[in-house]
């Protein structure tokens, strides 16, 4: 079960994000929305945040003020976030935590290929995406923060970023040459996950072959970058083969 935790106080989520996919039950069964959490008896009480423990993943509004009965919200008192952030998820290490606030900007986050912490994301952001997530997590039950911290196609996005970072390292060589070995050890592993994902029937060894034996050139090898990278450009993923 993934849980949100977001105060909504006014409606916001509707009337800002014209988002009711959650009041609808579009994802029941898959997600927990919690408008409110009741304040703690004392800040080392964790008795009324035990349920989160069994959670595949915590999506907190950072901002949640504490509840109570007798007042309502009370203003400016987290002591909720920070116990759920910094004792029940800490920080993604027990349970994957995706943190989103009006007041956070660009999705902030360490690029791990196993990604369990946000540490921040705009709020317009998270909610834009968090239909493709949850779809995703029904779809597979698997947690992919990617699909929150870089979107549905993130696997296009971070490709996209390794073919850029291999084109800028042979900027410098003459495109008559014939790639060596070298010319490439700086950026080898990202050459390695470029193309294992790009085209993940193809055989690796036989690619690095042909550069180490130096009979591919620079232009050549270029051109098969570019072709990909439109590709994904145009259609998302990859539909081309390395020639």
């Amino acid at each position: 079960m993934i849980y949100l935790i977001d105060d909504n106080q006014n409606n916001l989520r509707q009337q800002n994000y014209n988002i009711t996919f959650l009041e609808e039950g579009v994802f029941d069964g898959f997600i927990k929305v919690i408008d409110k959490l009741e304040i703690g008896k004392s800040l080392v009480d964790f008795s009324h945040l035990e349920f989160l423990k069994s959670a595949d993943c915590i999506l907190l509004h950072s901002t949640t003020e504490d509840f109570q009965d007798t007042q309502g919200f009370i203003s400016g008192s987290i002591t909720n976030v920070i116990k759920i952030k910094d004792f029940i998820s800490m920080q993604g290490k027990t349970i994957p935590l995706v943190l989103f606030s009006n007041s956070m900007g660009e999705p902030d986050f360490e690029a791990n290929e196993d990604l369990k912490y946000i540490r921040g994301i705009k709020k317009n952001i998270f909610y834009e995406r968090l239909y493709d997530f949850l779809d995703n997590y029904k779809q597979t039950q698997k947690i992919e923060l990617k699909i929150i911290a870089i979107g549905k196609n993130y696997a296009a996005a971070q490709n996209i970023k390794l073919g850029a970072e291999i084109l800028i390292a042979l900027q410098s060589k003459s495109n008559a040459d014939f790639l060596q070995l070298s010319d490439i050890m700086s950026i080898k592993s990202s050459f390695e996950k470029f193309i294992e994902d790009a085209l993940p029937t193809s055989d690796l060894e036989a690619i690095l072959k042909s550069v180490k034996n130096q009979t591919i050139r620079v232009q050549d090898f270029k051109k098969n970058i570019n072709t990909i990278l439109e590709s994904y450009t145009k259609y998302g993923k990859n539909i081309h083969t390395w020639k």
